[in-house]
């Protein structure tokens, strides 16, 4: 064996045993190899740097089974392990039973209790006008359903005083615990909201915005996905009333098992939610019990009233 032959087998096993250990899932380039190394402080680094380089061509691009995916200047551990979906050991109707908002004073309703079925790691996405009652929708789910399942409510508009305001006026349902804490968690998040997701819970992230870079919504609401088990997330995004989805464009509607848009109808002079997307309608019947419920495409407009803690005169338009 050369020199050569013998410092690029030195270099392949110590790539190998050293390095990729601590690159699983993560995507790195040629110089965070070499830093790893600390090539700068060998007295060979030339031929050491030469050995690396060939051995991350050799992993990406000449052995027949890969180890490495190179994209641009960087690269990816190829991972063949199957995450198996035992699907045949599932419990048959393993859907949560989501409440949504309602008339409090009046009963009127939605009717996406009957008409939307709701799986672990969904994404509901509410898509919405500024001021055409995104937040009120997501802490109505969050009151209505703390008593079933841990709630978490994320925010990046509310401080402490300013959020104590918005709950006084929920005087029509108990908030608080025995001890006095309250139901459900608020907590402040303006970015990274993937990192804080709550698996099991019912998560409302109230809102994403990404600057000029709202192509990322869609990457931020993957990783969302990816980090539920049990639970599903609520997700709110603006949406420009000249277009028909919101910040982050169609790509934020693939993700979505749950699609809403509200606008604010000048002719009605009032806030209409639509459903652009149910991706697994309900099974009940309709008023002739004949037809599955099937909401999409379907409006109903609404009032809000008593500053923004209930909604009030649903009506299916």
């Amino acid at each position: 064996m050369t020199e050569e032959q013998g410092l690029y087998a030195k270099a392949m096993q110590r790539f190998k045993a050293e390095f990729l250990p601590s690159q699983v899932g993560k995507t790195f380039t040629s110089e965070d190899v070499y830093r790893f190394f600390q090539i700068d402080r060998k007295s060979n680094a030339v031929e050491v740097k030469r050995s690396l380089g060939q051995v991350l061509y050799n992993l990406s691009q000449v052995n027949k089974k890969p180890d490495l995916e190179q994209q641009g200047k960087s690269y990816r551990i190829i991972n063949r392990n199957l995450n198996l979906i035992e699907w045949h050991t599932a419990k048959a109707g393993d859907t949560l039973e989501i409440k949504y908002p309602r008339g409090v004073e009046d009963n009127t309703f939605f009717g996406f209790e009957d008409s939307i079925k709701i799986y672990p790691k969904d994404l509901i996405v509410i898509a919405g006008e500024g001021n055409s009652a995104k937040t009120t929708f997501c802490l109505n789910m969050m009151v209505e359903n703390m008593d079933s399942y841990p709630c978490y409510y994320f925010t990046s508009e509310f401080n402490a005083p300013k959020f104590r305001d918005r709950m006084s006026h929920f005087d029509w349902v108990n908030i608080y615990k025995e001890d006095g804490t309250p139901k459900f968690e608020v907590a402040e998040q303006a970015e990274h909201w993937q990192d804080v997701i709550q698996p099991n819970a019912i998560n409302a992230v109230d809102w994403i915005y990404m600057d000029d870079e709202m192509w990322k919504i869609r990457t931020v609401m993957k990783n969302i996905i990816a980090n539920l088990d049990r639970g599903i997330a609520i997700v709110v995004i603006q949406k420009r009333s000249y277009k028909q989805v919101g910040e982050g464009g169609e790509g934020t509607k693939d993700l979505a098992s749950v699609y809403f848009t509200i606008r604010n109808d000048k002719e009605l002079q009032r806030p209409v939610l639509k459903v652009e997307k149910v991706k697994t309608p309900g099974t009940g019947k309709d008023i002739n019990g004949e037809t599955i419920l099937n909401p999409n495409f379907k409006q109903w407009s609404f009032q809000v009233v008593q500053s923004g803690s209930r909604f009030h005169d649903i009506r299916e338009e």
